[in-house]
């Protein structure tokens, strides 16, 4: 082999070795990018356990505290449904109070009209027993003075008739004194 042919295959080896170099590099480069990955993967699925666990132990918690409210809520529910029938049960009492109000009010209302009526007709009544006083004491005027007249008229008669009587004795002793 001649020194141009070693020269050559010298040049090629370092060619070659330039070429592996690269490959290597590349490889090199490649398998650090790999293992960067899967560093941070390794990392990523590390914290994506830890949540994992942090959200476990926060639901056991959350759990826990959702039975505590769903107690409380059945506690507050329970007490609701006893306010709301308190509630409904005065709502109730209210409108029975205000129906009697209003039949008290009616009732008073009736009252004072059947008042009025009565005071108006103790007035006319007194107004008529006026009348009818002043009416008694007129015609008791004119009874005294018709039964003073009929009392004057009877001794009236009472004397003419004994007048006729003796003038008629007078008449009959004269008939006889005639005869």
């Amino acid at each position: 082999m001649s020194k141009a042919e070693v020269a050559q295959s010298d040049h090629r080896l370092g060619e070659i070795n330039d070429e592996l170099s690269k490959i290597l590099a590349e490889k090199m480069e490649f398998l650090t990018k790999t293992l960067n990955e899967t560093q941070r993967t390794t990392h990523k699925i590390a914290q994506i356990e830890l949540e994992i666990q942090r959200h476990t132990s926060q639901y056991a918690g959350y759990e826990d505290e959702g039975k505590a409210l769903n107690k409380e809520l059945s506690t507050l529910n329970e007490r609701l449904k006893v306010s709301t029938e308190e509630r409904d049960k005065r709502q109730q009492e209210k409108y029975d109070k205000e129906k009697e109000l209003q039949r008290l009010d009616w009732e008073i209302s009736d009252k004072i009209k059947s008042n009025d009526e009565s005071g108006s007709r103790i007035k006319t009544l007194e107004s008529d027993l006026e009348k009818h006083e002043a009416e008694n004491k007129r015609l008791s005027s004119r009874v005294a003075v018709l039964e003073e007249g009929v009392e004057r008229m009877r001794k009236v008669r009472e004397e003419y008739m004994a007048k006729i009587a003796g003038l008629d004795q007078e008449m009959k002793g004269l008939a006889g004194t005639k005869e």
